[in-house]
């Protein structure tokens, strides 16, 4: 009954509802309002842009994980895959599940890949992402430690252990033969990830690597750019350092959209680094809607009748 409570989207409006009054509770809402609403025409189509260009680039490394040489049309194909999943994580307790629906386009344009490959290679592709983060943001640590800036000591312990795990696979998939790990019943749920990590494949995930890295660039780059613009201007550091975290949390399915818990931790970790909490609230929630449009626009994909048909059959 409890776990049913969790997961109702009912219970997750609601927190959202709790989230975000607390949040805004201390600022003049009606202000701002005015400056989400007369925000600038020449802002918002390059964050789009930016946005859509960054899904495009983790759709390639997703792409390089199951096919030795990705074309534009192959790219494309995962790219429509990708919006697909984030308008679908709208509605899932958490964005999570709509990874898993990846798989309905790439099944259907690739059905020479097995299924279990298929969720293997979502699986790879998102340890991926997260490892890039964690790479990136103990980089920062030290850069900021050297600069006298105060990082909380439980944030850099989260990030030690979860820089030793990232090593710890990518170290095993490199010197070691992986796939006799999954012989045991402890590794038996990740077999399908065995046939990605083989010795053979190990230059396209180098390759993800790399792509992962450009791309995490990309989104600290924006997320520097939207500060700037609402007067937060968060510095570089501290967000290679806390938007790792704070997206780690919001895949929780805590609450619709991530708004509410996306405010309240911008609020958390970046209010001692900021003058105003207004501006804070500006960036948080713009990065919101920006989300919001991309999953939109991944629902006018789900409107073909190809994809209506095999998501049926799901």
């Amino acid at each position: 009954m409890f776990k049913k409570i969790l997961k109702s989207k009912l219970f997750r409006i609601l927190i959202s509802v709790i989230l975000i009054y607390f949040a805004f509770k201390k600022v003049d809402i009606s202000i701002l309002l005015k400056q989400l609403v007369g925000i600038k025409i020449w802002f918002l189509v390059i964050n789009i842009l930016i946005s859509f260009l960054l899904v495009t680039i983790v759709s390639t490394r997703w792409s390089l994980l199951l096919i030795r040489k990705p074309n534009i049309k192959d790219v494309l194909v995962f790219t429509k895959s990708a919006f697909a999943a984030l308008f679908y994580g709208l509605f899932f307790p958490t964005a999570l599940a709509g990874d898993v629906l990846k798989w309905i386009i790439i099944d259907e344009k690739y059905p020479e890949i097995s299924k279990t490959k298929l969720l293997g290679s979502v699986i790879l592709d998102r340890f991926i992402g997260l490892s890039m983060f964690i790479f990136l943001g103990m980089v920062m640590i030290l850069v900021a430690n050297r600069q006298g800036i105060q990082i909380p000591f439980l944030v850099i312990l989260i990030f030690i252990g979860l820089f030793i795990v990232c090593l710890v696979f990518y170290i095993g998939i490199i010197f070691f033969n992986v796939e006799k790990l999954f012989k045991f019943k402890i590794f038996k749920r990740f077999e399908n990830i065995g046939e990605l990590v083989r010795k053979e494949n190990l230059g396209q995930i180098r390759k993800a690597i790399l792509i992962s890295a450009v791309s995490e660039l990309f989104w600290i780059l924006q997320m520097w750019f939207i500060s700037s613009y609402f007067g937060a201007n968060l510095s570089m550091i501290s967000i290679f350092v806390f938007m790792p975290i704070i997206a780690m949390i919001l895949i929780l399915p805590i609450s619709i959209g991530g708004f509410g818990a996306r405010e309240q931790l911008f609020l958390f970790f970046f209010a001692s680094s900021v003058s105003s909490p207004e501006s804070i609230l500006l960036t948080s929630t713009f990065a919101g809607i920006l989300g919001i449009i991309n999953c939109l626009f991944g629902g006018l994909m789900t409107l073909t009748p190809d994809f209506r048909k095999k998501s049926s059959n799901f």
